[in-house]
Formats: C-alpha cells, sequence, structure tokens
C-alpha cells in the first residue's frame, strides 16, 4: 500500500473527503427536515394554546423557543464540510521579475540570462559524467570487438 505513487494515495484522500463531504451534506439535510417538522409542531401546538386560553378565557401559557438551533447547527455544518473548487492557473512568475522596471525587453533580457546561466551550470555538472559515460562505452566497444580475435597461446609455445 506504501510503496504506490503518491498520487494514489491524494486521490483517495480526495475520495475519501468528497464521501465525507456527501455525508455531511445528507445528514445536514436530514437535520432540516426534523427541525422544519419540529417548526411546524410547535406551531401547531403554539395555536392550539392560543385557542384553549381564547376558550377557557385563560392567560398564555407558554412562550416556546423559537430558535432555530437544528438549522444554525446545520449550516454550520454545510460550510464546515464544504471545500471550495480549487483551479490550477499556472505558475505564477511574477515574483521573479517583480522588481525588475516596468520593460518589456528588460525582462525578457533578465529570464534569458538567467535561462543561460542555468544551462551553463547544469552543463558543468553533467559534463564529467559524459565524458566517463563516453570512454566506458569506448572501452566496451572495443572489449566486445577485440574478443574475437583473442587466440590463446598453446602450452607448446611457452617453452624457452
Amino acid at each position: 500500500l506504501w510503496n504506490r505513487e503518491p498520487i494514489y494515495n491524494l486521490n483517495r484522500i480526495i475520495r475519501l473527503h468528497t464521501v465525507l463531504e456527501i455525508l455531511t451534506n445528507q445528514t445536514a439535510a436530514a437535520l432540516d427536515l426534523l427541525a422544519d417538522q419540529s417548526t411546524q409542531m410547535r406551531n401547531t401546538i403554539y395555536q392550539h394554546h392560543i385557542v384553549l386560553d381564547y376558550l377557557l378565557e385563560g392567560g398564555v401559557c407558554a412562550k416556546l423557543n423559537e430558535s432555530n438551533l437544528v438549522k444554525q447547527l446545520t449550516n454550520k455544518m454545510r460550510k464546515l464540510a464544504h471545500v471550495p473548487v480549487q483551479t490550477w492557473g499556472g505558475w505564477n512568475m511574477d515574483w521573479f521579475t517583480s522588481w525588475l522596471p516596468q520593460l518589456g525587453w528588460l525582462r525578457k533580457g533578465f529570464l534569458f540570462f538567467v535561462f543561460f546561466i542555468t544551462a551553463l551550470l547544469t552543463l558543468a555538472c553533467f559534463a564529467p559524467c559524459l565524458v566517463a559515460l563516453i570512454q566506458r562505452m569506448a572501452s566496451h566497444v572495443v572489449y566486445q570487438r577485440m574478443m574475437p580475435l583473442y587466440q590463446p597461446i598453446k602450452t607448446e609455445d611457452w617453452e624457452p
């Protein structure tokens, strides 16, 4: 599992996040439905209390809590679970040349100079490796061509 590419793990995290977001949204929707039913029941009960108070000529029995606590909690849940869509806008290289004057040719010249120096440094680092590789390949080719021409010396020819 851990020897796979990092992008695999990133994709798994993204899928898990998507499942969690869907689950949170569905839970919040269910809680909203329950809160709506509770509000409707509370309003109905409140209306029944008013009718009973009117019929029995009494005062208001009690005020019911009219705060939508569950609705507020579900809104917070949705805000917490929601991650805005992120888009890739490419590399922003303005930080590299933002300190230069706003002359286009100066920026292009500076970037060309930096690219040229980077290419020279890269060539200087890889030149010894390239020389060693060419020498190794040449000696290998010479060895491959010389081995078929090699003939062992007979033991009778060893006598002085």
